[in-house]
Parts: C-alpha cells; sequence; structure tokens
C-alpha cells in the first residue's frame, strides 16, 4: 500500500480518466453509468454492503481509496484506530496530509478493510480501480456504484 497526498491521488485520478469535481475529489456524481444506493443504519448491514460491493469492482493491477470529509459526524471521529491501521504500513502521517491509498490487486483486503472503517464511521470514501470502476460511499448515508 502507498499512501498518498490529495494532490498526487488527484493526478492517480485524471491519469485513469477520473474527473475532479471543482473540491479536487472525483466528480463520480457527473457519470451516467452508475447506480444509487442508501447506506443502511444497522452496522453489520453496512460492513456487509461494502464487502458485497467492493467484491464486484474490477481490476487490474491496483485501485485508489481516497478519503474526505471525516469530521462531519463528531460521533464518527475516532481516528485512533484507523491511525493505528495506517501505521501498521509505515504511515505516520495524518489523514489532512495523506488522505488516500493505492493499492495492489494482491493486498485487496487492505482496500476493503478501509471502506468497511469509512462506511461505519460515515467518511466519504471513494475506491476507484484501474479498470474505472468505482464505488462512493458519503457521509450523507447514500452512495453510487459503477462496476
Amino acid at each position: 500500500m502507498k499512501i498518498i497526498s490529495k494532490h498526487e491521488a488527484g493526478e492517480w485520478c485524471q491519469s485513469h480518466g477520473v474527473p475532479l469535481n471543482e473540491f479536487g475529489l472525483p466528480a463520480v456524481w457527473t457519470i451516467q453509468e452508475a447506480s444509487d444506493f442508501p447506506i443502511p443504519s444497522d452496522a453489520g448491514q453496512r460492513t456487509a454492503l461494502a464487502k458485497d460491493q467492493m467484491g464486484k469492482l474490477a481490476m487490474d493491477a491496483s485501485c485508489l481509496v481516497w478519503l474526505d470529509d471525516w469530521s462531519v459526524w463528531p460521533s464518527g471521529q475516532w481516528h485512533h484506530l484507523f491511525e493505528r491501521f495506517r501505521l501498521s504500513y509505515g504511515c505516520q502521517d495524518s489523514l489532512i496530509k495523506r488522505p488516500a491509498h493505492i493499492i495492489d490487486k494482491a493486498e485487496f483486503d487492505a482496500a476493503v478493510s478501509i471502506a468497511v472503517y469509512a462506511i461505519l464511521m460515515l467518511w466519504d470514501c471513494y475506491v476507484i480501480t484501474d479498470k474505472g470502476s468505482w464505488v462512493h460511499y458519503s457521509h450523507d448515508e447514500f452512495g453510487r456504484l459503477r462496476t
């Protein structure tokens, strides 16, 4: 896993044909070929949803997992656990400094783990594969999927 800055994540997206919005984030809401879905309130259902959708993403070699808006809900601001997860990969930088992760196909479980944590905490999470499939989980309890 390589943990990268917002600028580097934007460059990754552009090099893979993913447009960015006015905030410099993936413009997933402008792409027509996608389906919208609600994020359930039950934690077990959220976990199952993320695992199921992540399993549907087509990937050749890697994916980008980009986090944003992790401070919208005070109840979801438990960074310690996530920071310890990133420390296990050698990253001591904050989420603000390096909010995105490039993950090889061989380590896809790490991508699933980040998505599960994000959906549980209601953090914005963009998972974009090198083949152009993606899923977005919003802090507003809905998401968008393109397989």
